[in-house]
């Protein structure tokens, strides 16, 4: 389905400034649905329309549905054009710029290509079941009528009212008028977190210009008793009830639409969002919805408890490896064997790049970590472990892999730790640097590692000749991670010689690319 944005474009005359204005309606026009116990649809003329008339058609740019009220779209009208002739209410409403009322019956409804019909009762009104009450409201945006928002609902006559649709209707109206004036929707609204938005089935309080309550909706009422508010509330101040009434200051003075959280104690938290109700250019009060989101501050607070014990597990867990590989160095200053010496210090590479691995995902919420700046610390590791002044090491690095998980970052650092230390012993000095190149794409990681040694024996079997360190990285690639391991001489891959008798090996490492974890559920 397009954006607004894009069958605006495609279908209207409209430019960037009206869109905007229409999409900031699209996107806070639940709180009018909602209060209206109505379907909105959003009409704007078509392509080529300089003066309304009969042949003249509207583009359906926007729909929603209440969450108190029954719906009367049973499909998506968005996208769909309609003719003047079949809704004169439309031309006239934008044309005289005022609101207009009728009735209209399903059988003419969006024309006979249309299939979105209403579910009738078996029992009801003799001629009235088939009837949607519509109000055409014209939308002003920078000074001029952009479009006709419409409010459909079933016909009063076949309805049950509830006790606190009168109150909410009545603040529905006020912001209606809004819309006729420009005042609705704001240009500017504070944000929260999506989760907890609040809607008005959650709680509203109505307040008057001196910021007394007006209304409370009964789950405002109950949000209310969370905060330890357990006296009436009707005719009083919030602060006198002991409620901070910064976000209704901020909300009169800026006329935006601001937000606040209230905490009592650790067991209660109501997140309330103010709207500014705004007539003939002054603030005449306010309508406020209250969502009492206690259990998602306490999943929050869950979730952030956990994420700190692993973090802190992560952490522990590095030190720890740090002190085995501080310990193993310090084994190695007792040992006389060279053979020995280099055992020693292989494995303490070994443990040292796993160590990297849970230091980086120290610094983060999840199992993930970045993998480039990983081999960026190895690179760093390996060179300073087995470089010298008489011996200087350079290792290049290029291209990208990205963030993967713990579970695969852990054992390719071993691999990209091993294949580095494995082309540094066979050849590669300063002269003659190691170059790694990270890769990949959506199914695939490629790791290749080039040294420009006297290259890979003739007959050479990674089964058959494998030492301990391609042994470690064949049983991670191929066994752990369902990769495969392929060594060549760089002149056979088109890399050619860069000096004589230096022709080098190449090690491509390519290991799936995991996919993203699957809720449970």
């Amino acid at each position: 389905m397009a954006s607004l944005a894009e069958i605006a474009r495609a279908k209207t005359t409209l430019d960037s400034a009206a869109i905007s204005h229409l999409q900031r309606l699209v996107s806070s026009w639940s709180l009018l649905s909602d209060l209206s116990f109505s379907d909105l649809l959003l009409y704007v003329p078509g392509n080529g329309v300089s003066a309304i008339s009969d042949e003249s058609e509207f583009v359906v740019l926007g729909h929603t549905r209440s969450v108190t009220g029954a719906t009367v779209h049973y499909g998506d009208p968005v996208g769909q054009t309609v003719s003047v002739v079949d809704h004169p209410l439309l031309a006239r409403a934008m044309e005289e710029r005022k609101r207009l009322q009728g009735l209209i019956t399903r059988s003419d409804f969006h024309g006979p290509d249309h299939d979105d019909q209403l579910v009738e009762e078996d029992i009801r009104l003799p001629g009235a079941g088939a009837q949607i009450a519509v109000e055409y409201i014209p939308v002003r945006g920078n000074g001029d009528i952009l479009a006709v928002l419409t409010r459909e609902a079933e016909s009063a006559f076949v309805r049950h009212r509830s006790p606190v649709e009168r109150p909410y209707r009545a603040v529905g109206e006020r912001l209606a008028q809004m819309v006729v004036d420009g005042a609705f929707p704001f240009v500017e609204s504070e944000r929260v977190g999506e989760l907890r938005e609040p809607r008005v089935g959650d709680g509203v309080v109505v307040l008057d210009r001196e910021g007394r309550i007006e209304y409370a909706s009964p789950n405002a009422v109950s949000a209310m008793h969370r905060l330890r508010v357990l006296s009436n509330l009707e005719g009083r101040r919030l602060r006198e009830l002991g409620i901070d009434e910064s976000a209704m200051r901020r909300a009169f003075s800026s006329r935006h639409s601001t937000v606040d959280e209230f905490e009592e104690a650790e067991d209660a938290c109501v997140v309330v969002r103010c709207h500014p109700l705004i007539e003939n250019g002054r603030v005449t009060g306010a309508v406020s919805l209250l969502r009492d989101i206690s259990e998602l501050r306490s999943r929050d607070r869950l979730l952030i408890s956990k994420n700190t014990t692993i973090r802190e597990i992560h952490h522990r867990v590095k030190n720890n490896l740090q002190t085995i590989q501080s310990l193993l160095r310090l084994q190695t200053r007792r040992l006389s064997s060279p053979e020995a010496i280099a055992a020693v210090e292989q494995s303490a590479r070994r443990i040292g790049s796993i160590a990297v691995v849970h230091e980086t995902l120290t610094a983060d919420a999840g199992d993930i970590v970045d993998f480039d700046a990983v081999v960026s610390r190895l690179v760093r590791m390996v060179e300073e472990g087995l470089g010298a002044p008489e011996r200087p090491l350079k290792i290049e690095v290029s291209g990208s892999i990205g963030a993967l998980g713990g579970d695969v970052s852990m054992p390719l650092a071993v691999v990209v730790t091993e294949l580095l230390q494995n082309s540094i012993d066979h050849g590669s000095g300063s002269d003659h640097p190691v170059t790694v190149r990270l890769g990949g794409d959506s199914k695939e990681l490629s790791i290749c590692v080039q040294d420009h040694g006297p290259g890979v024996p003739d007959g050479f079997s990674l089964d058959r000749d494998a030492g301990l360190g391609l042994t470690i990285v064949r049983t991670f690639v191929v066994s752990d991670l369902g990769g495969r391991i392929t060594f060549a001489r760089s002149d056979t891959n088109g890399g050619g010689s860069d000096a004589e008798g230096s022709v080098g090996t190449i090690v491509d490492v390519r290991v799936p690319r995991p996919g993203p974890a699957l809720p449970l559920g």
